[in-house]
């Protein structure tokens, strides 16, 4: 009787951990995708975002003209654990970011988790009178 019941135990231990409590802490799955475009007509798609502190995200930038940008978010990406950058299916494991750079269209996937909060200003350069944002991490 000890051995099935150790091994039905067993059997609830592992079921409770391949569950969600399996998952907390996990900031590498479950991510909320938010998405930035940097227009042709040199605005952003959106400029109000609104994050968590400790929640994933992927940080989606897309450029969607042929001139050269360069977004920046300094702020943002220093108060935030980069897991990883993704441009066409490449990875990159950053130690830091400043900003990114796009020489012509397509996109750059940031995940990161915010672990402070904060208004964090971002922006392309040369085009602030138009292209500026705010991410708010609560």
């Amino acid at each position: 009787m000890t051995l099935v019941r150790n091994l039905a135990l067993a059997g609830l231990v592992a079921v409770g951990l391949a569950g969600p409590a399996g998952a907390a802490g996990n900031l590498t799955t479950g991510a909320t995708t938010i998405k930035i475009d940097l227009t042709p007509d040199k605005k952003f798609s959106t400029t109000a975002i609104e994050m968590e502190t400790g929640k994933a995200y992927n940080l989606d930038i897309t450029q969607r003209g042929t001139t050269e940008m360069q977004f920046h978010a300094p702020d943002l990406f220093g108060n935030s654990y980069i897991f990883q950058i993704v441009i066409e299916g490449k990875e990159i494991k950053p130690t830091g970011l400043r900003f990114l750079e796009f020489d012509e269209g397509g996109t750059i996937r940031v995940h990161l988790v915010p672990i402070r909060i904060g208004a964090f200003k971002y922006w392309v350069q040369g085009q602030e009178a138009t292209m500026t944002g705010t991410v708010t991490v609560k």
